[in-house]
This record gives structure tokens, C-alpha cells and sequence, in this order.
């Protein structure tokens, strides 16, 4: 070994007497090594200070003990990140530290021959995928090609394959039952745009159907407003329904973050909330506590969701392959200070 030059897996072995295969069975931490030759190993690779190049044991194990959020929350700088979805990642990473795995989040667009890669190049053992379409190309091809991962989500053929979701049709419904059981008959719904739900995207499409079944069932009439959850937007959103639909006395929206447009808008106009008016969201917790006035929402559990399908993964990258768990969160309502008897 010259001097200075890095100490590598030859040296080792030569400086052990062992072969470089038992090094490397060491270093993988395979069964296959008495515990006498791996402590003679393990103290020779501290004396020589060895230490393994990553991308070359990844290449040799095909393992990189490493998990990845697809969350394309970046689209040319459309949208920054929210709560919910830092929920989501913060989650899924603290399930990740607890199995020693390590864990990255991709938040652009991906392509097929990039998501391929990750894979063929031992970037990843698994994905978890969100954002999920009805016919998800994503899901196609790692199904076809037997890689390892799972939804935040689900598609339409959900066979074999493994999900955590909040149900978003039941969560409509439940907050459209919510504000009729207080009263209220004519109740607006702010939701996603039109191409979304054309394109077959999960939440929009199942949201559409929970609000319009729940005013059916109670024989009202549909108010609806799509824009893209800006406070702008929402806040024009709002303004359009009280100026345009007469008698209007509630609203639902499928999100928290940007709910200050509405409120921005009824205070400005002088409604006194939740005596005159009221409104449900779709919220993690900490963040409906905060406003004011405080908000009645769906409770969203991103961190735990976020928290399950990374242990689902793993679970699935130990043990089984082809465990399929699909998950199907009830929800649940939280009644705060947004909501009233009209």
C-alpha cells in the first residue's frame, strides 16, 4: 500500500489474512462469517481507517438501504410546499431513521426512463408514490417491472398493490352531513380544476362524487367553484359564490392552506362566523388550532400516513415482496369554531 493513497478492500484482506469475498460478507453484514474472523476484520478496517465507496457496495449488493418520496409538489414553481406535505415527508423520513434506511424526496416531475434508473442504479430500493391518478403510468410500469413501492393514494386496479388513503368521498360526504345537520341548504364546494378531475386524478374525482352524493341524498342543489388553492383564488372563489348564488350559508374546501382567502372575504363583508356563516375544511390538526377563528375540518393525518407507507415499504424491502396492505382511513371530523346551527 503506497503512502497516502486510500486504503481499499485488497488491502484489508491482505492485512487480515481473510479473502476479499469475507470482507465483503463482513461488510454487508452476512451470517456466513464466524464472529472470531469478523471481529479480526472489523479491527483491521478501524487500524487502516477503510472505508467502503457507497456507490461501489450499492453496485455489489444491489442495495443502497435507501427509500424515496415521489411528491412532484414542484411543478416550474406552481406551488411551494405546504404543511400537509411536509407532514407527509417529515413522516415518512422518521420511519425511515428508525429502520436505518435512508430516505430522499423527489419534488419535480419524473420521467419514465428517471424513475427506471432509480432503481437500475441502486439510487433507491423503493418508492413511495403520491399524487395518484386513476390510471397512473407510474404504477403501471413499477408493477410491470416488480419494483418495490407504494401508494399515498390509489388508482383504479389496485390489485396486488399496497396503499394508505384518507377516504376522500366519505370525507365530503361527512362534512356536506355535517352542515345540513345544522341546518344549512344551500352549501358551496371549492375543489380542484376541471382538467384535473378529466384526468382521472384520485382525490378530485372522488371528492366530486362524496359532495354531489350527499346533496342528492338530501334533494339540494350543487354550488361549485374549481380553482387551483391559491388565497387569491380561494378568496375569489368565495366572493363569486356569496355574489352569485343568493342564500348561500356555507362552504367546503378540500384544503386548509389556503382558507384565509375565504375568511379575508366574509369578514370583509361583514359575516359573523359560525352565527351567520360557516365553513369545513380539510386540515391537519395543529394547523386548524391556529386559526382564527379556529377551524371544523376533516381531519387530514399526513404525518402518520406519510409514517405508515414508509414502514409499509420496508416491511416489503425486509420481508415480503409481495405483502399487499391497502389502507383505507375513515374520517374523522373535528368540530371547532367555523361551524353553527342557521
Amino acid at each position: 500500500m503506497e503512502l497516502n493513497s486510500p486504503v481499499t478492500i485488497f488491502d484489508v484482506a491482505q492485512a487480515a489474512g481473510v479473502s476479499v469475498s469475507t470482507v465483503s460478507r463482513i461488510l454487508n453484514e452476512k451470517p456466513d462469517v464466524s464472529e472470531k474472523t469478523r471481529q479480526h476484520v472489523l479491527n483491521i478496517i478501524n487500524e487502516l481507517g477503510f472505508v467502503p465507496h457507497a456507490q461501489a457496495r450499492r453496485l455489489a449488493t444491489r442495495e443502497s438501504q435507501t427509500i424515496a418520496l415521489l411528491d412532484p409538489i414542484n411543478r416550474k414553481g406552481e406551488r411551494a410546499i405546504d404543511q400537509l406535505h411536509l407532514d407527509f415527508m417529515i413522516g415518512a423520513a422518521t420511519a425511515a431513521g428508525e429502520q436505518n434506511y435512508f430516505f430522499n424526496v423527489i419534488a419535480t416531475p419524473i420521467t419514465e426512463r428517471n424513475l427506471l434508473d432509480l432503481y437500475r442504479q441502486v439510487h433507491v430500493d423503493g418508492v413511495i408514490l403520491m399524487e395518484i391518478y386513476q390510471d397512473d403510468w407510474r404504477v403501471n410500469l413499477l408493477r410491470d417491472k416488480n419494483h418495490p413501492f407504494v401508494m399515498i393514494g390509489r388508482c383504479a386496479d389496485n390489485t396486488g398493490l399496497s396503499f394508505i388513503e384518507l377516504d376522500i368521498e366519505a370525507s365530503t360526504h361527512l362534512a356536506v352531513e355535517h352542515l345540513v345537520a345544522l341546518g344549512h341548504q344551500k352549501i358551496g364546494f371549492i375543489t380542484y380544476p376541471t382538467p384535473m378531475r378529466e384526468k382521472l386524478y384520485g382525490p378530485a374525482m372522488r371528492s366530486w362524487s362524496g359532495y354531489h352524493a350527499a346533496l342528492e341524498k338530501h334533494n339540494l342543489t350543487p354550488y361549485v367553484r374549481e380553482i387551483n388553492f391559491t388565497i387569491p383564488e380561494m378568496a375569489e372563489a368565495t366572493s363569486s359564490l356569496l355574489d352569485e348564488e343568493s342564500g348561500l350559508t356555507a362552504i367546503f374546501s378540500l384544503t386548509d392552506a389556503p382558507i384565509n382567502g375565504a375568511l379575508s372575504v366574509l369578514k370583509e363583508r361583514g359575516y359573523s362566523l359560525p352565527q351567520e356563516f360557516s365553513i369545513v375544511g380539510l386540515a391537519i390538526d395543529r394547523i386548524a388550532e391556529i386559526m382564527a377563528p379556529k377551524l371544523t375540518a376533516i381531519r387530514f393525518p399526513s404525518y402518520q400516513m406519510g409514517y405508515q407507507a414508509a414502514s409499509m415499504l420496508i416491511e416489503k424491502l425486509q420481508n415480503d415482496p409481495l405483502k399487499e396492505e391497502q389502507i383505507l382511513l375513515v374520517p374523522e371530523l373535528i368540530e371547532r369554531e367555523t361551524t353553527g346551527m342557521i
